[in-house]
């Protein structure tokens, strides 16, 4: 192929915070931005800037310099600053799917703002790369991708080709297989210029289908080269056949379309490990801020904007602004240098109150949100709970609330007498009605007399004591999208009794058995498929002389677990709807590297393991809550679920029969062998999961559900072994001994008290027919409940807000729009077959639309009705939109 064009695109690659802090690389940026405006007026030969796909570097930079707003607004506008499409370069396995459309959305709104929306799918530096990104671009008018990691150059592949998304939706996509520097900077020197760039043609020429060479001027923090313009025009003048121009990643992606090439295809995730490529051991780095990210999303998604939708409709106002903040606040944390777990100590210590402040904005947001609907609600009783479920579907459960009685009016004389007189006093009784005046079953956990704070907006803080009961209360049909309410009074009736542990140290219910062993791990027997899985929740730990990136095996490892363990075991909780057992294990384990990291020392340290196991009335699930001590450095901690499963057929195997973890991603589930192929060197066998990883037959199988934990392996052992990673401790930044990454972080060991939560659920059939999705969505995301006093209301004692059918459709968001009044509701179909949905709600809407995912018109569905009936292809992604009358 003669007559290549050469593409030099000016950029910068930035991290926002990795070896140095925010605040410390922000005085770079302003450094950088400020030579570039200047840099912009002085020589209109300097054509281009590419801001790394971001936005949030221009609110960055501007909360320092605003007056320069105004110079950054014209050159955004007139094409020689490109930014967007995104927020913030956010990691793609270590967030929901839903954050990942959050960034782009919010990135087109600011970039919208200033001018120009850049619309490439730039993914420079992302560890691996989700199967349904390319939808996700599609949704944002995005038909083409730049990408860094994921793939590498093998025999036979070309740097173009297709990506295709599970759903179908493809864009073209671009490969930068000698990364975003492969001409990081020109030489001044004319003829070693043309050296750099004849060496960047000639590495690039063997792979390409097309006569258009992507040339990245720029790498990780680098200001633009200044005398490029002159460099360039001296390149040309010495090229006969090839040209070299200043150009622009649009460009670039517009003038490879326009070869209308016979590109291949590649279908699905993109984490091909040959050598380590994707890091995947950022996975289980600093496992404490996946379980944040994960209990702020959570928050977010599911709560504080469906609630606010809810108050909304019924007249109170949006907070969009302080929904926006709380967003913002946590997409700062989702870059892969932050949430992955892979900067200094100091850059993480600096995440959590970011954290802190998405949950403090959340929960305050759906309290109120939720105690503006229940005040809507006629109610009879002088304590009511208001029972909020988020998920679009109907629940009956034993769920956990708290209901208050006072016990004198406030006062400003802090604690009052009657608390004094109130202690040691016999417990009342109480009735819990459901809202049609049926007695319902609760159980009392405990019960304890406080004082509490009461607010007003018009008086200083005033105390008031409480009789708090702490209950466990056997709800039944809990509306989808919805409410119900449930009256608790005082009572001379008592709570029924009975019992979940029929002999010492076992918990039944109507579907499982569970029977704990002298060494701690549990005997599970599934009533309803007849399984049993033996030493289930048995603790591993293993040596890592790895770093923030990469899980490394010691020369010599030393692998210990607690099967021949001797815990203590105790009842703490017992009773008709729940048993909890604790078990608690004094493990000891080396207590860190020897020998230059060949093995593990001989000096053994004590990490005590406490596990809650728990079981509910009628629940299909055993439920773990996990606290470890850790005490030990340089290892990882794993928890163990033997599945005990045989080998599936799948096309996978092409006619072969093998083993496969199913595990939940975002927008889709996917498919995944138990080992590598053979040709990956040095790969990774464990893999990033969302909600829940299983392993089945296709006639039973064995689901574990997790929160905030996203590293499982499945063991390629006689048992077909899941193992989901609980603590991964090391002491660097990277081991590599590159500069300036190669630090010590002894905050990355991660000593300390760490709790972690996860579920254990054996089923019938495969993922599909157990609806996995279901059960691990109605754990992690269980109801809210709030206390609210006698009122008249127009709204009845259980009201569904909205339903989405069948189950196979999950409910991703309910949110207003950014642009308009209207109400957006996202869901996705999880299996491989189309789907008749159906979308219903009281009252009447103007009109329902289909939109795309950054909230543009689609097309029509309906218009004035409560019900909306559409087709949602195989792992499609629908976004609607409801107009509501005015």
């Amino acid at each position: 192929m003669a007559g290549y064009t050469m593409h030099v695109i000016s950029h910068t690659h930035w991290d926002r915070e990795w070896y140095l802090t925010f605040q410390q690389f922000r005085m770079r940026l302003v450094d950088l931005v400020d030579n570039l405006l200047d840099l912009l007026d002085r020589d209109a030969d300097f054509k281009y800037f590419n801001f790394d796909g971001q936005t949030i570097v221009l609110e960055d930079y501007l909360a320092i310099k605003p007056q320069n707003e105004g110079k950054l607004r014209k050159y955004i506008q007139n094409g020689r600053i490109l930014v967007g499409p995104w927020y913030q370069l956010n990691d793609e396995f270590l967030v929901s799917g839903e954050a990942t459309i959050r960034s782009l959305l919010l990135g087109h709104l600011i970039a919208e703002d200033f001018g120009v929306v850049t619309k490439v799918g730039y993914l420079p530096d992302q560890f691996g790369n989700i199967s349904q990104m390319p939808q996700i671009f599609r949704g944002f008018g995005i038909d083409n991708c730049i990408f860094g990691r994921g793939l590498q150059l093998v025999e036979g592949r070309k740097t173009e080709f297709w990506w295709e998304s599970p759903d179908g939706s493809k864009v073209l996509t671009m490969l930068m297989a000698f990364w975003y520097n492969n001409t990081q900077r020109f030489p001044e020197d004319p003829q070693a210029a043309l050296e750099m760039a004849n060496r960047a043609k000639n590495q690039l020429v063997p792979h390409v289908t097309t006569p258009h060479l992507l040339f990245m001027n720029g790498v990780d923090h680098l200001e633009a080269q200044d005398n490029l313009s002159g460099i360039l025009k001296s390149i040309q003048e010495q090229l006969t056949e090839d040209q070299i121009i200043h150009s622009t990643l649009p460009q670039y992606v517009q003038a490879v379309k326009e070869t209308h090439g016979e590109w291949e295809t590649f279908k699905g995730e993109m984490r091909e490990d040959r050598h380590c490529q994707i890091l995947a051991g950022t996975l289980s780095s600093r496992m404490y801020l996946k379980q944040e990210n994960e209990k702020s999303q959570t928050l977010l998604e599911k709560y504080a904007e469906p609630a606010s939708v809810m108050s909304w409709v019924l007249g109170k106002e949006y907070p969009q602004d302080y929904l926006r903040y709380a967003w913002k606040l946590l997409m700062q944390n989702h870059p892969h240098d932050s949430i992955c777990g892979c900067s200094t100590d100091q850059v993480h210590a600096e995440m959590m109150p970011r954290f802190a402040q998405v949950q403090q904005i959340g929960e305050e947001l759906t309290h109120r949100a939720l105690d503006f609907v229940a005040s809507k609600v006629q109610t009879t009783e002088e304590a009511n709970l208001f029972v909020f479920n988020p998920l679009n579907h109907d629940r009956s459960e034993v769920i956990e609330a708290t209901v208050e009685f006072s016990l004198g009016p406030a006062t400003r004389s802090g604690v009052h007498p009657i608390i004094e007189q109130a202690k040691g006093t016999d417990v009342l009784s109480i009735e819990v009605i459901d809202d049609e005046g049926k007695s319902v079953p609760y159980q009392i956990v405990n019960t304890e007399i406080i004082t509490q704070q009461v607010l007003s907006p018009i008086e200083l803080p005033l105390a008031q004591n409480f009789r708090r009961y702490k209950l466990l209360i056997f709800a039944q049909d809990i509306p989808a999208c919805g409410y119900k309410i449930f009256g608790v009074r005082p009572s001379n009736k008592r709570p029924i009794g009975g019992s979940l542990s029929p002999e010492p140290n076992v918990l039944e219910n109507e579907h499982l058995r569970v029977e704990i062993q002298t060494n701690g791990g549990l005997i599970v027997k599934d009533k309803n498929t007849g399984q049993t899985f033996v030493n289930c929740n048995v603790f591993e730990d293993v040596g890592d002389v790895g770093d923030e990136y990469r899980y490394v095996k010691p020369l010599h490892d030393k692998v210990y677990t607690t099967l021949n363990s001797s815990p203590s075991v105790s009842n703490v909780l017992d009773g008709p709807l729940c048993t909890k057992y604790r078990i608690t294990y004094d493990f000891a384990i080396p207590e860190s590297s020897a020998e230059n990291d060949k093995t593990r020392s001989n000096a053994l340290t004590v990490c005590q393991i406490i596990t809650d196991v728990q079981l509910r009335k009628n629940s299909p699930i055993v439920e773990f809550t996990t606290t470890v001590n850790n005490t030990a450095k340089d290892h990882r901690l794993r928890v163990l679920f033997p599945s005990g499963k045989s080998p599936l057929s799948h096309p996978l195997l092409k006619g072969g029969r093998g083993y496969f973890s199913h595990a939940e991603g975002q927008f889709d589930v996917l498919t995944r062998p138990v080992r590598p192929p053979a040709d990956w060197v040095n790969a990774s066998p464990f893999y990033p999961q969302q909600a829940w990883v299983d392993v089945n037959n296709g006639q039973t199988g064995l689901a574990v559900i997790n929160k905030g934990l996203p590293e499982y392996e499945l063991y390629d052992d006689t048992q077909r072994t899941l193992a989901v990673t609980l603590l991964r401790c090391v002491g660097r930044l990277s081991g590599g001994g590159e500069s300036p990454a190669a630090q010590k972080t002894p905050g990355a060991q991660c000593l300390g008290i760490y709790t972690f939560r996860y579920v254990m659920y054996p089923h019938a059939g495969k993922w599909e027919d157990a609806k996995v999705w279901k059960t691990a969505h109605q754990h992690n995301v269980p109801v809210r409940v709030i206390q609210t006093a006698r009122h008249d209301g127009d709204l009845p004692g259980h009201l569904s807000f909205m339903r989405i059918e069948p189950a196979n459709l999950v409910l991703s968001a309910i949110k207003k729009s950014e642009r308009v009044d209207s109400i957006i509701v996202r869901l996705y179909n999880t299996t491989d077959e189309f789907v008749e949905g159906k979308f219903s709600f009281p009252g009447e809407a103007k009109e329902v639309n289909l939109v795309n995912l950054n909230e543009e018109f689609q097309r029509q569905l309906a218009t004035s009705t409560n019900v909306v009936k559409f087709s949602v292809a195989p792992k499609q992604i629908v976004t609607l939109e409801v107009k509501r009358e005015t």
